[in-house]
């Protein structure tokens, strides 16, 4: 619950009495909380009907949710808060109780959305919505929020209940789906483009050919003319294999799902890729958890996007000392996956590397068309890898390693 929800909130607890519509409000057991109100500390029961095995029930929920939750007095003081709370926003147990909730608030938001927020919870009695908060590290996560009022039996508000699900992960899956959509429109505008400039190209290039054939055989030619000739002819095959490439990805490819066991999967990956690695001095480890374990996918199409993810691994490996590359595939779970699999559950493939770590500036724009750190290439391996896994409904991301000597993890998601 973001600390300006109670920013705004009257300092008396008489006067905020008219926030919350009583019928409506939520009731806790008094073994699960006791929360503490002005300067007269003391406790105060609610729900004495509720028997000792059930208030056991509402305090392990209440601490093995998924979600963050906190409970506060009527001041907006911390009491309580969950596992989840605590991870959600990195703050120890200690640090988080008797805050009051403010020290949540994001620079983002305004206080025009609080007002909002508590001219809702005036009116209907809780409030739900969106709203972005602040970790300790600083960082900003967007959360769906909801507030509800904690009454005592006689009607008294002891505090409120806040319950937060994180959505940040989410929101930046559909926000890669999106461009992912924009960029797949645009490809099919080159395409057409492209199609029209390799008429004229194929033309030119047979007329190159017969003036380089000339200019080996005939004596009449000067020397700087066949050097011009000759550098005509390099400078329209460059053209032609960037007409190629574009193609390549500008295209779409009709898919062919199959049910491929990814052991079988990951060890002909292993094969392909063994020998490039021994010769850059990179170690390149398969790790195959599940012998069982399948997915539904193109396997020549994913086959294309993972050996280009590996040798890009590869090839920043051997740039670090450790030299070392992991290659996995898992089976995932959970609500932030539903952009790609409305089960949650995704088969994930993951690519760590332990070269040079990527800032968040090259981050950004890594998996666009054109753009690439190398001196050589044209930047498309990883925008078509990504087109490849946007076809199949997935996403192409980037990570930071957490576990070294890796430094940077690539992961293809795919819906199971």
């Amino acid at each position: 619950m973001n600390g300006g929800a109670k920013y705004n909130e009257p300092r008396s607890v008489d006067d905020r009495s008219s926030i919350v519509d009583e019928r409506s409000s939520t009731v806790v057991d008094e073994e699960l909380v006791s929360l503490e109100s002005g300067h007269n500390a003391r406790r105060r029961p609610v729900l004495r009907a509720m028997s000792q095995t059930e208030s056991a029930l509402l305090r392990f929920a209440f601490e093995h949710s998924s979600d963050g939750m906190i409970l506060t007095d009527p001041n907006g003081i911390i009491r309580m808060a969950n596992n989840a709370f605590v991870r959600m926003f990195g703050f120890t147990r200690d640090e988080v109780i008797g805050q009051r909730t403010s020290f949540l608030r994001s620079l983002s938001s305004t206080q025009e959305f609080y007002d909002a927020m508590w001219k809702s919870l005036h009116q209907q009695s809780e409030w739900k919505g969106e709203i972005i908060n602040r970790t300790k590290q600083g960082a900003e996560k967007t959360c769906f929020l909801t507030i509800t009022s904690i009454l005592s039996e006689t009607g008294e508000r002891l505090g409120y209940l806040g319950v937060e699900i994180d959505l940040t992960e989410r929101k930046r899956l559909e926000s890669q789906l999106i461009q992912g959509e924009k960029l797949s429109a645009i490809g099919e505008s080159v395409a057409t483009l492209v199609h029209e400039i390799r008429n004229p190209l194929n033309g030119i290039a047979m007329n190159i050919y017969m003036l380089e054939h000339s200019a080996n055989t005939d004596t009449h030619w000067a020397e700087e003319e066949r050097e011009s000739i000759h550098l005509i002819s390099r400078e329209a095959k460059r053209l032609e294999g960037l007409v190629k490439n574009v193609l390549t990805y500008a295209r779409s490819v009709e898919l062919r799902y199959e049910r491929v066991i990814l052991s079988n999967f990951l060890e002909e990956l292993e094969e392909l890729l063994v020998f490039q690695a021994e010769q850059r001095d990179v170690k390149l480890n398969v790790l195959i958890k599940d012998d069982k374990l399948t997915g539904r996918f193109d396997p020549d199409q994913m086959k294309q996007v993972m050996l280009n993810l590996v040798q890009n691994a590869i090839e920043a490996a051997e740039q670090s000392d450790q030299r070392a590359v992991q290659v996995q595939a898992n089976l995932r779970e959970g609500a932030s996956w539903r952009p790609i699999s409305s089960s949650g559950r995704v088969i994930l493939f993951e690519v760590a590397n332990s070269g040079p770590g990527i800032s968040d500036e090259v981050r950004s724009h890594l998996f666009r068309p054109f753009f690439t750190t190398k001196p050589q290439g044209l930047g498309l391996g990883l925008a078509t890898s990504a087109k490849i896994v946007r076809q199949h409904h997935g996403i192409l991301d980037i990570r930071k390693a957490e576990q070294p000597p890796f430094t940077t993890v690539f992961t293809v998601a795919l819906p199971v």
